[in-house]
């Protein structure tokens, strides 16, 4: 569950890392790696709200690739997927 955590968070960086198109020179296909792997697990657990965020996050990390993405959207989509991989981290620290 912690590198789920790690994941969210890291996805959740480079949405805001892709609004204010900062030169930190990441390969593109490491940011479709984690949009697949945000769409894929929103797939596996379908049953909840945070599946639709990260559905959600996975697609605008790929379309923020090709396209420039509202300010608003891409700030609150980054902040939820961020805070739950947060919480997913702070979750599983204090469970152990």
């Amino acid at each position: 569950m912690l590198i789920l955590g790690i994941l969210d968070t890291v996805s959740a960086l480079l949405l805001i890392r892709n609004l204010y198109e900062l030169p930190f020179l990441i390969p593109n296909g490491v940011i479709i790696g984690l949009a697949a792997y945000l769409s894929l697990k929103a797939i596996i657990f379908i049953a909840d709200v945070g599946s639709l965020i990260d559905l959600v996050g996975g697609i605008l990390l790929i379309i923020s690739l090709f396209y420039p993405i509202h300010f608003s959207i891409t700030i609150i989509f980054a902040v939820l997927i961020g805070l739950k991989g947060i919480l997913t981290m702070l979750s599983k620290i204090w469970s152990s």
